[in-house]
């Protein structure tokens, strides 16, 4: 159920088993967890690790507390609604109960440019991962999505199939890293004709855009990303509330 061997936090593979039996069913809306004693007993986890696995879901929205009654989980209205930082496109859609896959538009190693070098924090003409992808929901276009990362940081990442593959799952359990703040700035614009031919939008298109640059819990940029969504199949809902530590 958890491994201890694994390079994934045990608090990360508690909220992922967890997120796991309520997008399967397993834990209806409003259903009452077991008791942090129960928990404990069960992972042979201390307090502390079932506290922080718990209060992070609550803050991603898949919990709600009651005082003196425990935990519950929270109707699907309720869970993420479209956009969180350091949630993956994949968690979303699968708290939805909606089927993501992605076709990879570009899957390349470059060297940095002055402008993603700098907020990546290294030097010009460094190594950075590319990847872009065209975001399906139940097979619809909702967006479309570009990754850089430094190189040196994920060797051989490039190896998975990013059609499937979620990229922060992929960073946080390959390469062991933690996912712990999101800058983020949201805004829109016009779409281009390319745009706008990918994501099925009338003309002229508007689509929504997401910047962020991520942070691991060294609070270095280890992803800068931008997205852009179609605004009436995916709309940005943003999830508030302390992240540090997802």
């Amino acid at each position: 159920m958890i491994s201890r061997q694994s390079a994934t936090p045990l608090y990360q593979q508690i909220e992922q088993y967890i997120v796991h039996e309520i997008t399967a069913g397993t834990l209806a809306a409003h259903s009452r967890l077991s008791s942090e004693r129960e928990m404990m007993k069960q992972w042979e986890v201390s307090r502390i690790t079932v506290r922080q696995a718990l209060n992070d879901l609550v803050l991603r929205g898949y919990l709600y507390s009651v005082p003196g009654k425990g935990f519950f989980v929270a109707s699907k209205q309720e869970q993420p609604n479209e956009f969180a930082a350091l949630l993956s496109f994949s968690e979303v859609a699968h708290a939805h109960k909606q089927v993501p896959n992605s076709r990879v538009l570009k899957a390349h190693v470059i060297p940095a440019p002055a402008s993603l070098a700098h907020q990546l924090q290294v030097p010009p003409g460094t190594e950075i991962v590319e990847l872009e992808r065209l975001r399906y929901l139940d097979g619809q276009p909702v967006g479309i999505q570009s990754n850089w990362l430094p190189h040196s940081l994920c060797r051989e990442i490039l190896n998975n199939d990013f059609s499937t593959a979620s990229l922060y799952s992929l960073l946080r359990e390959q390469y062991g890293y933690q996912l712990t703040q999101g800058r983020m700035t949201i805004s829109a614009r016009l779409a281009t004709e390319q745009e706008a031919d990918l994501l099925a939008l009338p003309r002229p298109g508007v689509v929504l855009t997401v910047d962020q640059i991520t942070y691991n819990d060294q609070q270095l940029p280890l992803e800068v990303s931008l997205g852009l969504f179609h605004p009436q199949r995916y709309p940005l809902s943003v999830i508030q509330g302390q992240q540090s530590r997802l």
